[in-house]
């Protein structure tokens, strides 16, 4: 019986890095892990997916653990506006949201900042990643698209008012997984 190598193969250079700085190796894999699966929600559905073995890796951006999500009502008491209101908001691309098949439209609750006030830019970060999951994956993670060193979510930045950093984040990020 032929037995399967799953044990990756390193470059010198690779292993050295790994016996050099041992700590940072589960974040690191994870980070190519969480990259592999956003490049895997923004390409075409039937286009190459994620291997089987990565993809029970990765949470879901639909799945409630992966972060606190309102449903219309509820967004529309936080905000303080009308239903009606909530789903001008999401067809104006104002608020990020999406259909999930079980849970209705999701709406992340961290993108409102107060009665009436949603994080700016939203419609632009729309605008450059059109898919709502993907948008707010790269929203949420931690981007070396920002500065580098500093590692920030986007969605941070944004709050700050910061759209113009963002959006060219966006960019870099659309066009490193296209």
């Amino acid at each position: 019986m032929h037995r399967l190598n799953l044990r990756p193969t390193l470059s010198r250079r690779a292993a050295l890095f790994i016996k050099k700085h041992p700590s940072e190796v589960t974040r690191i894999v994870a980070d190519a892990i969480e990259a592999a699966a956003a490049m895997d929600a923004l390409r075409p559905k039937g286009v190459r997916q994620l291997p089987v073995r990565l993809r029970q890796l990765v949470v879901a951006p639909s799945d409630p653990a992966a972060g606190h999500f309102l449903s219309v009502s509820e967004a529309a008491e936080r905000l303080e506006v009308t239903r009606v209101t909530i789903y001008a908001w999401i067809d104006a691309e104002r608020l990020l949201a999406w259909r999930a098949t079980r849970r209705g439209i999701l709406i992340p609750a961290e993108q409102i900042v107060g009665p009436r006030e949603v994080v700016p830019g939203m419609d632009r970060v729309l605008d450059t990643i059109p898919d709502p999951e993907a948008a707010w994956d790269f929203l949420t993670q931690e981007s070396p698209y920002l500065d580098p060193d500093a590692m920030q979510r986007p969605i941070n930045t944004l709050k700050g008012g910061d759209v113009e950093a963002v959006i060219a984040a966006a960019r870099s990020f659309s066009e490193a997984f296209s």
